[in-house]
């Protein structure tokens, strides 16, 4: 079986990858901007999935058994590629996201009503936002014709290098705890349900869905598993002053508009981070097969201990390049008391 994995390097297509590479049976190629050594049935390509004469060449010399698409694609990009996606391969699996779903007080499935459809907030819906985008790159799949796909809808999924509270990445938050500086949340979070799910765990669903036929359909990849975002805070403060004795500062507010503006601008906290998110994985599990699926307490602080003794050598460097325009804002307001309602006891 010949596989291409497209942008298969980050949180959840590194544990693909090593899925893959104890499959003696597939031979994989996977895309990446950097050079990278080759090992067993595993070889890189160097090139960017986002640009169009490179894409061009990738598709039009080869075929391929399946196509693995982690590619976060703008609309007029994917609106470009995805009838030569679909026709270079037998099954093409495109990496949508469960921010799709409107709001549901229940469990989703994968029949629930999407924002796309739902929503009737014209300015939300004359946008090309993250949830709207993903849903209407599915239908460009669904329109194509063609029934060799399958959609993937993971939520939030972490690893020892990506932890996220609320609307921020560790980036936006961590980085702040970590350099001794307060932040502030949205009231309307620390109170909800989410689910976060162990990109390893994400990434298996996705290699058995690999190796099967293609849906034609959606299914997401979660665990049925929720806390609260102000439980995973805690438990984040807990190990944090455990293994660092720092404290994390936090405030949170009604009005925070000029830093949620700056994510999605503010749509990620009115549509998803405010509702509670809760999910039913019997599709997944009948399509993929059982996921033993690692808790989400044990796997969240197990990865932020990782991340933190490795902090302890490597320092800020182990940070992605952070938003100066995020870091000045959450400066300015840390600082304007007007703006704190309560600073959350942890």
């Amino acid at each position: 079986m010949n596989i291409l994995v497209l942008g298969g390097t980050g949180a959840m297509g590194t544990h693909l990858i090593r899925f893959l590479s104890e499959n003696n049976d597939v031979q994989v190629t996977v895309t990446s901007r950097k050079e990278r050594k080759n090992h067993g049935n595993i070889n890189y390509i160097v090139g960017n999935a986002r640009d169009s004469a490179f894409m061009s060449s990738l598709l039009k010399n080869a075929h391929f058994d399946v196509i693995i698409d982690f590619m976060n694609y703008n609309y007029e990009e994917f609106m470009e590629y995805h009838r030569a996606l679909l026709a270079a391969t037998d099954h093409y699996i495109f990496l949508s996201s469960s921010r799709v779903y409107a709001n549901y007080e229940g469990r989703i499935t994968e029949s629930c009503p999407r924002l796309l459809e739902a929503t009737k907030d014209e300015a939300f819906l004359s946008t090309n936002r993250y949830a709207l985008r993903k849903a209407r790159e599915e239908d460009m799949l669904r329109s194509s014709g063609m029934t060799n796909y399958t959609i993937i809808r993971p939520y939030i999924t972490y690893s020892n290098r990506r932890l996220q509270l609320g609307i921020y990445e560790k980036e936006e938050w961590l980085y702040r705890v970590l350099n001794d500086k307060p932040l502030i949340m949205s009231e309307g979070i620390l109170d909800k349900m989410t689910t976060l799910t162990f990109g390893r765990d994400v990434s298996f669903g996705i290699y058995k869905i690999a190796l099967g036929k293609p849906l034609a359909d959606a299914v997401h990849i979660t665990t049925m598993e929720n806390m609260t975002w102000l439980e995973i805070l805690k438990m984040y403060a807990s190990i944090i002053k455990e293994q660092t004795g720092k404290d994390i500062m936090l405030y949170t507010s009604h009005e925070i508009k000029s830093i949620e503006m700056i994510y999605e601008g503010g749509y990620n906290t009115i549509y998803d981070r405010q509702w509670n998110r809760l999910f039913d994985n019997t599709k997944a599990e009948r399509v993929c097969g059982h996921i033993d699926y690692l808790g989400m307490w044990e796997g969240l602080s197990s990865c932020l201990e990782e991340f933190l003794l490795d902090w302890k050598v490597k320092g800020n460097d182990l940070f992605l390049p952070l938003n100066s325009e995020y870091e000045k804002e959450m400066d300015r307001l840390t600082q304007d008391f007007s703006m704190q309602k309560a600073i959350v006891q942890l």
